[in-house]
């Protein structure tokens, strides 16, 4: 009989398929180490808001939160992204307690890393806003907690605990047992933010912001407000001024250039585009009394790149020198239908203007395009403002006559029609909403906040009606005796003083342009000695309207003033919050 001798396996064999097995469960297990526990207790987002796949260095439900001092939380994404120039990695927490410091660290796959102290001051949600501006694609961020309050501690479940009793023991009770003392809530890549503002319920900050009490006062600071922005970037940012509570004036420094703001109370905010000035500061601050609280307060890129920015009419004294530019324009930011135009000289704003205002308001002029030969020896204004209905006529007889407009009276057109102020219909030009206003940087400041002030009151008039009708019901209510100065003054100024319209008009805007204190001195010694110095036959006449009636006007002014407070927080003199 054959016998086929068959290799039975030994105890050796055994052994070496054993260790090679463990061998190969140890290496996955290392490399699902290594790699860590992909994420999806809370996200972490894109600027267009696609969400990442990332993973932390923990697992199961300590994912996000921090319950004592000295932990660590790392998350890694899948891939290492690139963050666009000028944008900013933005974490938000969640936080029972106040009195929590951690230390946040970012970097990439080269090694280049950042670390930023953050600190949160009270319970609530907060986000810190902080920016990346490494060359490198951004792979990974830690959070690594410093200091954690000792009235909060966790049990061995995460469990919040309190070693307090009493009323702290009992807000802490009222949130869900299993919250942690912290909690991040999110990761995103943001547009750039340096400073601090309110939005959603969440506190955003940055590190470049602090805030500290001065004297009873709030001090608020952004240092290095533009540090590592990309030009490109630069034009679009503005600075965002938010506040609530008692009224009052709040001072704010760009670099070591003061401004002042008018805060009405209740809620007022105002935009300052950074492009404004010529330089940008290493600082800025803002000081306002302590009833009154800073909602925000904050440099942000516009969102808005493609529109006119809408500003305070005030921050137009502090533009840079024009240089090259004929003009700056831009909107009202409380009637935003109203354009607010910064001429480089009177040269310039000729060019656009003159025949305008002599073919709407000028006697001998009105409803006529004149020849620049016959109005070049004349004198236009020295600032302007005009409604839709007269734009429109303008440029509609222009067309219905074939008349030669300027190159910049074409170009004015144009714009008028795109930001709606006048319309085109078929082959008509026709009124749209809101007015424009001009003052030039020629004039020296005081007397642009004054035109200011004189000329937005004409832009109030031509876009609020309730103020247009309580103006014209006062003017209409004037005994002759009491409209005497203003027709002698206007006719002089070659106003058409037939046009009861007009008149009233021009009425209320030297009643409003400057403080009511000032008004019966400017009227008696400023207007009624220009009056009677180009009329001496006049001077006895004027000295006794001024006797006699100047209180009519001061009475009629109050009553503007009283308006202006109610619906605009404004004063007569000031049409405008920044000065």
């Amino acid at each position: 009989m054959r016998h086929t001798l068959r290799r039975q396996p030994g105890a050796g064999s055994c052994k070496v398929f054993l260790f090679l097995l463990f061998v190969s469960v140890f290496l996955c297990f290392f490399a699902v180490s290594c790699k860590g526990t992909e994420v999806y207790s809370f996200g972490w987002f894109d600027e267009r808001g696609s969400r990442l796949a990332f993973s932390s260095s923990v697992a199961g439900s300590d994912v996000s939160s921090f319950s004592r001092q000295g932990e660590k939380r790392r998350y890694t994404l899948a891939k290492a992204v690139e963050v666009p120039e000028g944008y900013s990695v933005r974490l938000t927490f969640s936080a029972l307690s106040g009195g929590t410091e951690f230390q946040v660290g970012y970097g990439d796959e080269k090694g280049k890393n950042t670390s930023v102290l953050c600190s949160i001051p009270e319970p609530g949600q907060f986000a810190f806003v902080l920016p990346f501006s490494g060359p490198n694609a951004l792979r990974w961020v830690e959070v690594k907690i410093l200091k954690m309050p000792q009235q909060i501690s966790s049990g061995q479940d995460g469990s919040v605990q309190s070693s307090q009793n009493g009323s702290d023991a009992q807000a802490l009770n009222s949130h869900e047992t299993l919250s942690p003392p912290l909690s991040l809530q999110e990761i995103r890549f943001v547009s750039p933010m340096r400073g601090m503002r309110h939005e959603n319920n969440t506190v955003e900050l940055s590190p470049h912001f602090s805030f500290e009490t001065k004297n009873g006062s709030g001090h608020y600071e952004i240092r290095g407000p533009f540090s590592d922005l990309p030009s490109g970037i630069m034009d679009s940012m503005q600075l965002e001024v938010v506040l609530e509570g008692g009224s009052g004036i709040a001072a704010l420094f760009w670099g070591d250039q003061k401004l002042t703001y008018r805060h009405g109370g209740e809620k007022s905010a105002f935009s300052l585009p950074c492009s404004l000035f010529a330089d940008t500061p290493d600082r800025i601050a803002l000081d306002v009394k302590d009833d009154i609280r800073v909602i925000s307060f904050c440099v942000v890129q516009s969102k808005a790149t493609t529109e006119l920015a809408r500003i305070d009419p005030g921050l137009l004294v502090y533009h840079a020198p024009l240089d090259d530019k004929p003009y700056y324009l831009a909107r009202w930011d409380l009637r935003p239908e109203v354009l607010l135009f910064l001429f480089k000289d009177y040269a310039i704003q000729d060019r656009y203007l003159k025949r305008l205002a002599f073919f709407v308001e000028k006697i001998g002029f009105a409803g006529r395009l004149a020849q620049d030969s016959e109005i070049a020896d004349l004198h236009g204004w020295n600032a302007h403002d005009y409604r839709p209905e007269d734009l429109a006529r303008f440029f509609d007889t222009a067309a219905a006559q074939k008349f030669p407009l300027s190159a910049e009276e074409i170009e004015l057109r144009e714009l008028l029609i795109k930001e709606g102020v006048i319309l085109k219909n078929g082959t008509r030009i026709v009124p749209g909403k809101g007015a424009i206003v001009s003052i030039t940087q020629e004039s020296p400041a005081y007397l642009q906040y004054r035109f200011l002030a004189h000329e937005l009151s004409h832009a109030l008039f031509f876009t609020d009606g309730r103020y247009r009708d309580l103006v014209l019901s006062l003017y209409q209510k004037m005994t002759d005796d009491e409209k005497w100065f203003l027709i002698r003054y206007f006719r002089w100024m070659r106003y058409d003083v037939d046009s009861s319209y007009l008149m009233a008009n021009e009425m209320q805007a030297y009643l409003v342009q400057q403080p009511l204190k000032d008004l019966e001195k400017y009227f008696s010694d400023t207007l009624g000695d220009r009056l009677a110095k180009e009329h001496p036959e006049l001077a006895d006449a004027i000295h006794g309207y001024m006797q006699q009636h100047l209180s009519a006007l001061v009475a009629i002014a109050r009553q503007l003033d009283s308006y202006l407070q109610a619906s605009y927080g404004f004063e007569t003199g000031r049409l405008y919050r920044v000065r």
